[in-house]
């Protein structure tokens, strides 16, 4: 059997240090890895046996924004990855609750509160702060985004980035091709005709994912 494991993906060195000493002293019996890189996270990731939650700081030298935790969805399927910050803006911590990821953790609470939502999140809970407002729009493209499987979601917010099919392709190292069936797939789950209809679709998604830089 694997070893359990848990990745931390931060360039702060006090904070990643301290959160594997308290995740260690409460699973002795799981792997706690730290990397300062999506890069790097990407590597350790590689052979995903075992990893039961990865840990992603919001900012980290080679992602924008979300682009870390697209990488690392893209890569690790239904591995579940939570976002930790030092940022509370509601609009980042909307923006990962929509886009799927397990949890939301502040750098400012106390290591055993932190300790406390992993223990959460390793039991299968979604943890997040209590919404700010309603929002029924994004939360309705939330449901469209969710019908698309990971590699689609990435393909569809290349979309809306403006990129051609054959960057879209680059990035995510398939084929044109494999580019095109999923566009197809995506057109059906979301009933749009196009890629601009695709987009409209998700709009509001996409301007909260804006305001949270």
């Amino acid at each position: 059997m694997a070893t359990a494991r848990i990745i931390i993906a931060d360039d702060h060195p006090l904070i990643g240090d301290a959160l594997r000493l308290a995740l260690s002293a409460r699973y002795p019996d799981h792997r706690v890895d730290i990397v300062s890189s999506v890069a790097a996270a990407e590597a350790t990731c590689r052979d995903a046996k075992g990893i039961r939650l990865v840990l992603l700081d919001y900012r980290l030298p080679d992602s924008d924004g979300y682009s870390g935790f697209f990488r690392l969805q893209y890569l690790l399927g239904d591995v579940p990855i939570a976002i930790i910050s030092g940022f509370g803006d509601p609009q980042i911590v909307e923006a990962a609750r929509v886009l799927g990821a397990r949890g939301f953790l502040s750098k400012t609470q106390p290591l055993d509160v932190l300790a406390d939502m992993v223990e959460r999140m390793l039991r299968g809970e979604r943890v997040f702060p209590p919404p700010t407002r309603s929002a029924h729009e994004i939360e309705a493209a939330r449901e469209r985004l969710e019908t698309l499987s990971s590699a689609q979601r990435r393909v569809l917010l290349a979309l809306a980035r403006g990129h051609l099919n054959k960057q879209i392709a680059q990035e995510l190292d398939v084929s044109e091709a494999t580019i095109k069936a999923h566009l197809t797939a995506i057109f059906r789950k979301l009933g749009v005709l196009n890629r601009t209809q695709a987009v409209l679709s998700i709009q509001p998604l996409l301007r909260t994912m804006d305001h949270a830089g």
